[in-house]
């Protein structure tokens, strides 16, 4: 019999504790015989007992509704319902674009290889491109932002001080992904560039731990550690970029 393997969501499900005896054997069966995917959940319940042992100390702060669990989970539904309408609507549009123009973008699509980190790039041009920026949630103070962040993607996750490199942070946004929430961090620079750095859960890249792509003008530089996959994107031609990048993987 083929040995069963669990859904990226129950593995989450068993780091929280939700699961039954018999699925929690699964779980633990699987883990046995799967090295890398035992190192991930193992950096995913790390993570959730700092976040506990973070959110006790944060509880000291005044409540703020918009950092509620709840919240945070019934926008995320209600951005889903409304990018799926979109999705709708948008292919309707293409299909009015006739047989030759339809048949034309299938060939492209089946040229063309996936990309990865591709959602990366797109939050930053609807986000990071927008004047002005309309974030979920503005630039808290470091406190408050590590409150919002480690609650929306269940991590402990501190932002570094990006002022040495000439950033400020200026907001933060949560877009729903197929593997769970994800947030794009915006900074702005002194000459009003901005960068967008992107965290989501997600498994080991497909042949490597990371690397770099170029869309036109934008350079993204991406990564992965303990099951989450990260990102920055910005101006190609930006000379502080990988200074950026280093502090941004030594620190989160």
């Amino acid at each position: 019999m083929t040995p069963i393997s669990p859904s990226e969501e129950m593995l989450h499900a068993y780091v929280d504790g939700r699961l039954d005896a018999g699925d929690r054997q699964v779980v633990e069966a699987f883990l046995a015989r799967s090295p890398d995917w035992a190192r991930t959940v193992a950096g995913w319940k790390a993570d959730a007992e700092r976040l506990r042992a973070e959110c006790a100390g944060a509880m000291l702060l005044p409540p703020n509704p918009r950092l509620e669990p709840a919240v945070l989970r019934r926008g995320l539904q209600a951005r889903m319902r409304r990018r799926a309408a979109l999705a709708a609507s948008l292919l309707l549009t293409a299909g009015l674009g006739g047989v030759l123009g339809w048949q034309a973008r299938n060939l492209s699509l089946a040229a063309a290889r996936p990309q990865p980190m591709a959602d990366a790039v797109q939050a930053y041009r609807v986000f990071a491109t927008a004047r002005p920026h309309p974030p979920e949630v503005g630039a808290l103070t470091p406190t408050g932002m590590h409150a919002w962040l480690s609650q929306a993607l269940g991590r402990a996750t501190v932002l570094p001080d990006l002022g040495a490199h000439g950033f400020r942070l200026l907001g933060a946004q949560l877009v729903p992904t197929d593997a769970g929430a994800a947030a794009v961090v915006i900074y702005e620079g002194e000459d009003s560039r901005r960068i967008a750095f992107y965290i989501r859960p997600g498994g080991p890249f497909p042949t490597e731990q990371g690397g770099t792509r170029r869309d036109g003008a934008l350079l993204t530089q991406y990564w992965f550690r303990d099951g989450y996959r990260f990102a920055l994107v910005g101006q190609a031609d930006d000379p502080n970029s990988a200074e950026i990048v280093w502090t941004l993987r030594s620190t989160v």
